[in-house]
């Protein structure tokens, strides 16, 4: 074969792809199905071939921002190699973390060609995986195999699937490549059927010994004449033995590299031969097991009470040499001895289950026989998760490797997701507890959830789809939910990454097949106060299940393509009397897309209405009017893929109109807040002081008898918001519009330079964290500013979190924020023994210098409290101005030693618990032992408790509700 000549450019591309060292031949080979002979025309199959990955732990798909490299001519893989520094920071694959190479090993930085080919250079089968932290412990070697393995598979059934029924034959063996053994005691009617079934195997390298046990009918006459007519049927005369025996007569007489089992009257799929003998070669497997669909059997000699069909298995005839074969005693149990035996061995690798369903896509509701999946035992306390690969196939690793006890995940992937695909079917010979199931391109998502669900093994199913994000501490309370037998389907709070609802549930406000999304667009709070309820159906990418309920229900309707199936499951169980649904609301979910585009949920509407379901009487309303709502009305909502674009796809939702139920006449007067903080959604958030801030004082805030909601920058402008007594702001990096009909508050608890005269005029009410600055404000704009410090919460800071000298000698929390700040910089020019917990320090600080990348909010005060010393400092404007940090606060409540910038009001607040540095001099005499300038143990515990006496945010939120109600009043009083 003569190949193309290559540019000039393509020839330099190729040899930076060779340079890099991320060119892995045998991975590239298994995936093309051929080994290149050099690097060079790996480099070029790279090249040429889009879906190829050059690299086992580089696939593009996983880059982020990919938008990049795809609106140039470089293929991923080029980008990626020669992009320069950019690349340092982006991962291309789940498995591996860029910060975590270049916190253990600084050289990865200087590579040329970036820290993951520093790491390919480096590592042996024994170097752990370079994975976030809290993945399980993996070895390079031994998940580079399985990736081999996954790879080989799926080219082979790849080509199958794009082949479907064509000839497979294997030129380098001379004789059968299979052994199919046929136990045979009258049965005659059946046989011809089973043998011309047989022969319609696509892989024609076979033989068919027929073990006849004694028949006294036609039996072996009709086998006879069947071998006279193909030489691959021999016939093997026996008495009426034991199975076991019999079976191991044939054995014996074997001659294939693989061995099967023929019941007569089962007619195999026809290219189960095929695809069993691939993979087995493919990934030198020892045993695959077929899931036959609506085929599975259950009944036969070969079926086994737990629903393992041993007809539908292929093993390797070597095996049976290391586990032995059949017992030939009188035990009926003899085929259920064998298969527990083969199924346990230490020594028998098997393949990912192969699925052969005769029309997945067309004929999808015959694709499980639920009455054999019923039939089959389950293991009390167990949990199976079902998740079919979709778009949000990130999310699905953190998934497969969450690792939780007593649950098991049974991941479907579709052949045409390349990467995704072999990455999960890596992973499930590495995990225990993970099993892939590899489906045809095509198959819809209720489908491939259908052929997990019959996979599965624990006595609860949570059914997700792969928008959900990881969330595996949901999986015990909804399993806590399903203790109730009336309940037949759980489902958590689904928000978005706004952290707003997207659904607590399906409604169905005018009683008919037309329904909306409860809480839509609601802030979380509000379906949390509804405590577990009874919902009219789910509506949500996660929901969970008794197994039995689940399969007498015969799973998903699989004319649901994708949503609304849950909902349509729900309806069913409540009609048949399984049981009804719940939302579980103190537990959410966070999906990445809306609950479905537009184009779907049409179509799964009406499919929803054609089943003529019997909707359950409306209740919602008192749902509504438990959370302090009442219903006014229902609305149709046009829910459009373009909303600009009349003619865009778009469907029609019955939303119910909501008020809020006045509540300052309560006694307490009882007011709806939204707490506006600048703090991001979702897990960037989290490493936000201001999102702790905001929930510790929403509780306190509730504790006094509130509504409260916290609300990020990103979900500022939620419609929902109009019925808020009070918006309370705290004013950090972002200016924040008034909200036109609610109370506006502002508390200033940092940058005060960023405040102006206009902004503080259009709020009610301001606060400053400041004793001084509302002085200020007074004087030279002549507006009313209170002063209102900081504080803390005693739930996770206080003076018996931990014991004092025995954590960190110097400790300082907090992110660098993308400046070398003043407390951890005058901490190592005084030659500090430090620890750092934070984010964003790579820039400043030695690797090993920084412990974590954050420390969740509750357990900060076990570091304070232990530490030796706790480092603080603050922006410019706030030590000008006086603004006391919360950490002050946080670390005093927890009677630390704790050494700040010098800010004014330092002793009126703290007293001897916080000293201040002027330069690295000053800080080595704080930080020295015996840290003469603090106070002695008993001293400071009084201080940490005088300091919990009187700035608790239980305190601040008594303050600011009494202001508010009292604002409120006088508004209305105006008004009169």
């Amino acid at each position: 074969m003569i190949e193309p000549l290559m540019s000039s450019a393509a020839r330099h591309s190729a040899r930076d792809l060779v340079a890099s060292g991320l060119l892995d031949l045998d991975w590239i080979g298994a995936q093309l199905g051929t080994q290149p002979t050099t690097a060079e025309d790996a480099a070029r199959a790279v090249i040429n071939t889009p879906d190829i990955s050059p690299h086992p732990l580089f696939e593009a798909t996983w880059l982020p921002g990919k938008g990049v490299w795809q609106a140039g001519d470089l293929p991923p893989s080029l980008w990626y190699v020669t992009e320069g520094p950019r690349r340092n920071r982006l991962a291309p694959h789940p498995l591996i973390n860029t910060e975590r190479i270049l916190e253990e090993n600084p050289a990865a930085r200087d590579h040329e060609f970036g820290p993951l080919a520093w790491w390919s250079d480096h590592a042996t089968r024994e170097t752990p995986m370079p994975v976030r932290r809290g993945y399980p412990h993996l070895q390079w070697g031994e998940f580079r195999d399985n990736a081999l393995r996954a790879a080989r598979e799926w080219q082979v059934l790849s080509y199958l699937d794009a082949n479907p029924g064509a000839h497979q034959h294997s030129p380098d063996t001379a004789g059968p490549v299979v052994t199919v053994l046929m136990s045979a005691q009258d049965v005659g009617p059946l046989l011809e059927p089973t043998i011309a079934a047989l022969q319609d195997q696509t892989l024609d390298q076979w033989e068919l010994l027929v073990l006849d046990r004694g028949s006294i009918d036609a039996t072996s006459s009709v086998a006879t004449e069947a071998a006279t007519r193909d030489p691959r049927v021999r016939v093997v005369l026996g008495s009426r033995t034991q199975l076991g025996r019999t079976l191991n007569r044939g054995i014996q007489r074997a001659r294939g590299e693989f061995l099967a089992f023929l019941e007569p009257g089962h007619l195999w799929h026809p290219e189960f031969l095929a695809r069993g003998v691939g993979v087995l070669r493919a990934g030198d497997r020892s045993a695959v097991h077929a899931f036959a669909g609506p085929d599975t059997r259950l009944s036969g000699e070969l079926v086994t009470p737990s629903q393992f069909d041993l007809g539908t298995t292929l093993v390797r005839r070597t095996t049976l040499e290391e586990v032995g074969t059949f017992d030939e005693g009188e035990s009926e149990e003899t085929v259920t001895t064998f298969v527990e035996r083969l199924r346990s061995s230490q020594i028998v690798g098997w393949a990912n289950p192969l699925v052969l369903v005769r029309g997945v896509t067309a004929d999808a509701p015959t694709t499980v026989n639920w009455e054999a999946a019923q039939a089959t035992a389950r293991v009390a306390g167990r949990t199976s998760i079902v998740l079919p690969m979709g778009h949000g196939s990130r999310g699905t690793v953190d998934w497969l490797l969450a690792g939780q006890p007593d649950v098991e995940v049974v991941v479907v992937a579709t052949r045409d997701r390349r990467g995704p695909h072999l990455l999960t079917s890596a992973l499930a010979g590495l995990l225990p507890a993970v099993t892939s199931i590899s489906v045809p391109a095509g198959t819809r998502i209720s489908a491939a959830t259908n052929i997990g669900i019959a996979h599965t093994t624990g006595d609860r199913v949570v059914l997700l789809r792969p928008e959900a994000q990881p969330a595996p501490e949901l999986l015990a309370r909804l399993a806590e939910t399903l203790a109730d037998p009336d309940v037949a389907v759980a489902q958590p709070l689904v928000l978005d990454r706004r952290g707003l609802i997207i659904s607590a549930g399906a409604g169905f406000p005018k009683n008919d097949g037309r329904l909306g999304l409860l809480f839509a667009g609601h802030p979380s709070s509000d379906a949390r106060r509804l405590g577990e309820t009874e919902i009219p159906a789910p509506a949500a990418p996660m929901v969970a299940l008794r197994a039995d309920a689940l399969l007498a229900l015969h799973g998903l309707d699989t004319t649901f393509p994708d949503v609304l199936a849950e909902t349509d499951l729900g309806l069913r169980a409540a009609a048949t009397g399984v049981g009804r649904s719940v939302l579980v609301p103190d537990v959410s979910v966070t999906s990445r897309t809306a609950y479905a585009e537009p184009a779907d949920l049409k179509m799964a509407m009406a499919a929803l209405r054609s089943r003529r379901h019997t909707i359950p009487e409306d209740h919602t309303g008192e749902l509504w009017l438990s959370t302090g709502f009442e219903v006014t009305g229902i609305r149709t909502q046009r829910v459009s893929a373009d909303p600009d674009d009349p003619d865009s796809d778009s469907v029609l939702l019955q939303q119910q109109v909501v008020r809020h139920v006045r509540g300052i006449d309560e006694h307490p007067p009882r007011l709806r807040w939204t707490i506006d903080t600048a703090a991001p959604a979702g897990p960037r958030g989290e490493r936000w002081g201001d999102t702790h801030f905001a929930r510790s004082l929403g509780a306190a805030l509730e504790r006094s008898g509130q509504d409260v909601s916290v609300d990020s920058r990103d979900a500022r402008h939620r419609s929902s918001r109009e019925h808020d007594d009070v918006v309370l702001v705290l004013r950090g990096l972002d200016l924040v519009e008034p909200h036109p009909t609610a109370l506006n508050m502002q508390w200033i608890i940092s940058h005060p330079d960023l405040v102006s005269l206009t902004e503080l005029k259009s709020f009610d009410l301001v606060y400053a964290a400041s004793l001084s600055w509302p002085a200020q404000v007074r004087r030279e704009w002549g507006l009313p500013v209170e002063p209102l410090l900081q504080c803390t919460d005693p739930r996770f800071f206080n003076p018996d979190r931990g014991v004092p000298d025995t954590g960190p000698a110097v400790l300082f929390v907090g992110n660098s924020r993308g400046v070398f700040r003043q407390a951890v910089r005058t901490a190592l020019s005084a030659e500090a023994d430090l620890t750092v917990h934070g984010a964003d320090w790579d820039e400043f600080l030695d690797p090993a210098a920084v412990a974590s990348s954050g420390v969740p909010n509750d357990e900060v005060g076990a570091l304070y409290a232990s530490a030796g010393v706790v480092l603080n400092d603050h922006h410019v404007d706030m030590r000008r101005d006086s603004f006391l940090s919360n950490r002050l606060f946080d670390a005093a409540a927890c009677g630390a030693r704790i050494a700040t910038d010098p800010v004014a009001g330092l002793r009126e607040t703290f007293g001897d618990l916080v000293q201040p540095f002027h330069d690295e001099s000053d800080l080595a005499r704080l930080i020295t032992p015996p840290y003469s300038a603090f106070p002695d143990i008993e001293t400071r515990r009084a201080q940490a408790l005088r300091i919990i006496a009187g700035h608790t945010f239980d305190q601040r939120a008594e303050r600011l509700v009494k202001d508010a109600v009292t604002a409120l009043r006088d508004r209305e009083r105006a008004r009169r």
